[in-house]
């Protein structure tokens, strides 16, 4: 397992990750494979950077962020379904907090009802420091 940063030839396989992750966490984004590729072709070359974890030479979770000046936005973190419960997700932040995070805090957003995503979050150390309401 390496952990590397993303380049713009790996926009494709990101934007399939994303596609599963809107799927898994039941997000209501109706965008296809060429938009979420186009969004992330856009996003890797103005102001995101994506850490990618990779299995023989294979991409199997990412992390995409951004620095917004007094803090970091990770917008997305995910692991391929057939890579979870193996400790992967906290490998890669462990690594991001010792190699990238070092100076300011992180903020993300988890929908309310994906549950098990707030519970990660919460083991790993995250708190609720905002609620967003919708209507």
């Amino acid at each position: 397992m390496e952990i590397v940063k993303a380049e713009l030839r790996d926009v494709g396989r990101l934007a399939e990750l994303n596609r599963c992750l809107i799927e898994d966490e039941r997000h209501p984004n109706p965008m296809d494979i060429a938009e979420l590729t186009d969004r992330m072709n856009e996003w890797l070359a103005t102001d995101y950077i994506c850490y990618t974890v990779k299995e023989n030479g294979h991409i199997i979770a990412y992390c995409l962020y951004r620095d917004d000046g007094g803090h970091y936005y990770m917008r997305q973190l995910y692991v391929d379904r057939a890579h979870r419960r193996k400790g992967i997700a906290t490998q890669l932040l462990d690594w991001l907090y010792e190699n990238v995070w070092t100076d300011k805090k992180v903020r993300l957003d988890v929908l309310a009802h994906n549950e098990a995503a707030v519970a990660f979050y919460k083991r790993y150390g995250f708190r609720i420091g905002v609620y967003r309401m919708e209507k």
